[in-house]
C-alpha cells in the first residue's frame, strides 16, 4: 500500500484521514506543529492497525519549511501527498494583523504549492502518485469576514484544477476537496468560536479519500454545499454574493 504524507494531521479532517488511511493499510508520515500530539496519534495508529507511522513536527507557515520537509523525507518513498494544513481568521480585514495574514498565505498557498511541486517531481520520476488538496466551499465566492482565507482557498481550487490537467500525463492525480462547515477546531482558532456546528470530519475525510483514490479532480461535501456552489455562484452577481456571505457570517 502506498505511503502517504498528511499535513495538518493532528486534528479535524487531517486526523480522520490519518485514521482512515491507516485502516486501509497505508504507512504514514504525519505533520503538524505539535510533537506531543503526533507522538500519541502515531502510537495509537501503529498499535491499532499495524502500520508504520513516522512523525514530522514543523510549522509550515514559516519560510523554507516545506523545502526542508521534502528534503528530510526524500528517502521515505512517499507516493501520496495530502495537503490539509491551513488556518483562517474571522474579523474585519483592517483589524487583523498583517503577520497573521502573511502566515496564512504562506501556509495555505505557498507551502502547499511548494509541496505539490517538490513531491510532484518525485511522483513524475516514480511514474505516478496522488495529491489531495483540502480547499473549501469558501473557494467559490468572496468572504468579507474572512477575505484572505477565502482567497487562499480559491487559489488552492484553481491550482488543483490546473495541476490535475498538467500532471495527468505523468500518472499523477490531483484532487481538490471542498468541505463546508465541519466540526473541527478551525472556527475556534479562526477567532469564531460561535461557529461550532457542521459536518462530521469522518464523513468529509471518507469523501476526500475516495475521490483521491479514484482520481477525481474535485469533490464537494454535502448536498446543500453542492447546490450552493453550483447555483449561488453561477447566477448571483459577486456583490450580492459578498453581501449574503457577510450576513451569514454573523449568524
Amino acid at each position: 500500500m502506498q505511503k502517504a504524507l498528511i499535513t495538518g494531521a493532528s486534528s479535524g479532517i487531517g486526523l480522520e484521514l490519518a485514521n482512515l488511511m491507516a485502516s486501509k493499510g497505508h504507512d504514514l508520515v504525519l505533520n503538524s506543529r505539535s510533537k506531543k500530539e503526533l507522538d500519541e496519534i502515531a502510537k495509537t495508529l501503529e498499535e491499532q492497525y499495524g502500520v508504520a507511522v513516522d512523525i514530522y513536527p514543523a510549522d509550515l507557515s514559516k519560510p523554507r519549511s516545506a523545502q526542508k520537509l521534502h528534503t528530510d523525507l526524500k528517502d521515505k518513498n512517499i507516493r501520496i501527498l495530502v495537503n490539509n494544513a491551513g488556518f483562517g481568521y474571522v474579523g474585519d480585514f483592517l483589524e487583523g494583523s498583517l503577520e497573521t495574514y502573511q502566515n496564512m498565505m504562506h501556509l495555505n498557498m505557498q507551502s502547499l504549492t511548494e509541496l505539490c511541486y517538490l513531491f510532484g517531481k518525485d511522483f513524475k520520476k516514480q511514474g505516478g502518485g496522488k495529491i489531495l488538496n483540502t480547499a473549501s466551499v469558501a473557494s467559490f465566492f468572496p468572504g468579507p469576514k474572512q477575505p484572505v482565507y477565502y482567497a487562499t482557498k480559491a487559489y488552492v481550487r484553481s491550482l488543483s484544477r490546473a495541476l490535475a490537467h498538467s500532471m495527468k500525463p505523468y500518472g499523477v492525480t490531483v484532487t481538490a476537496l471542498h468541505p463546508g462547515a465541519t466540526k473541527t477546531s478551525f472556527f475556534k482558532e479562526a477567532n469564531a468560536p460561535q461557529h461550532s456546528q457542521g459536518a462530521d470530519p469522518k464523513d468529509v475525510a471518507q469523501l476526500g479519500y475516495d475521490a483521491m483514490m479514484s482520481g477525481k479532480v474535485e469533490v464537494t461535501h454535502g448536498f446543500s454545499n453542492k447546490l450552493l456552489t453550483n447555483l449561488f455562484v453561477r447566477f448571483l452577481p459577486y456583490r450580492i454574493q459578498a453581501t449574503l456571505v457577510d450576513k451569514a457570517s454573523d449568524i
